[in-house]
């Protein structure tokens, strides 16, 4: 740096890739209901073209607000961020609300910017606006493009988006990849009256036909979807090929 006095060496901080900056809200906040909203946050750091943001787990565990991981962009010490009220009522954000903090990110790493920072900020209450997301954590591959295929028909990529957020919070519920068992305590009683148990013998079968049969039946018992009996009512099974290279176990009660 150059100076009345000459010049000035000041060392490069070796640590800056680990510095970590606080992302607090600048104004007081209202979120409307199951809407985001775009909003302004300051960072202690004067400009950057790439930082990433990551939420505090507090906050959203706290408070009834979803955010994103994302990557951002800093200016005049200010940065814009989506937040998402996934309720049925307005919820209000303090000023001065710790919302995550930012991080450097690789020099081969670039943000984008999807509006206009120059914009009056009165600008930011009718309009939202979408930023590029990084997932922390991997989720069931199964799950996401399961959610993707039921969202697809939502021209409007802000809906789409926002749907998603709602659908993400759930996301066991669309996880096909393995059986899930709903536990009950009910029990249901059949009355047979005088009639004796039916007891069906097993329809002939190839050695390839016994072996995908016994296959499935050794899934279904593993998943606790079946189990022994010694009851002396029994039905034959059938084996059922559906389009997709799946099997279909069918129990013949026609009889």
């Amino acid at each position: 740096i150059r100076s009345s006095y000459g010049r000035t060496f000041i060392p490069y901080h070796k640590s800056i890739d680990c510095l970590t900056l606080d992302v607090k809200s600048i104004n007081v906040i209202h979120i409307p209901p199951r809407e985001s909203y775009t909003v302004q946050a300051k960072v202690e750091l004067s400009s950057a073209d790439t930082v990433y943001f990551s939420p505090v787990d507090v906050i959203q565990s706290e408070k009834p607000i979803v955010m994103s991981p994302s990557l951002l962009h800093i200016n005049n010490y200010t940065t814009y961020l989506e937040i998402y009220n996934p309720h049925d009522y307005t919820y209000t954000l303090p000023m001065n609300t710790l919302l995550g903090r930012v991080t450097h990110t690789p020099y081969e790493m670039h943000s984008c910017l999807f509006f206009d920072t120059s914009r009056e900020l009165s600008s930011l209450s009718s309009q939202h606006h979408i930023f590029n997301t990084i997932e922390l954590e991997p989720k069931s591959s199964t799950a996401s493009n399961t959610i993707d295929k039921l969202i697809t028909h939502i021209k409007n990529v802000q809906d789409q988006q926002q749907l998603r957020l709602i659908l993400q919070q759930h996301m066991k519920i669309f996880d096909i990849s393995k059986v899930t068992q709903a536990n009950t305590h009910i029990q249901h009683t059949i009355n047979t009256g005088d009639s004796l148990p039916i007891s069906s013998r097993p329809y002939p079968r190839t050695i390839e036909q016994r072996r995908e049969l016994q296959d499935e039946i050794q899934k279904m018992t593993q998943t606790n979807q079946i189990r022994p009996s010694n009851s002396p009512w029994s039905s034959p099974v059938i084996i059922h090929k559906k389009k997709d290279g799946g099997i279909r176990f069918l129990v013949d009660y026609r009889k």
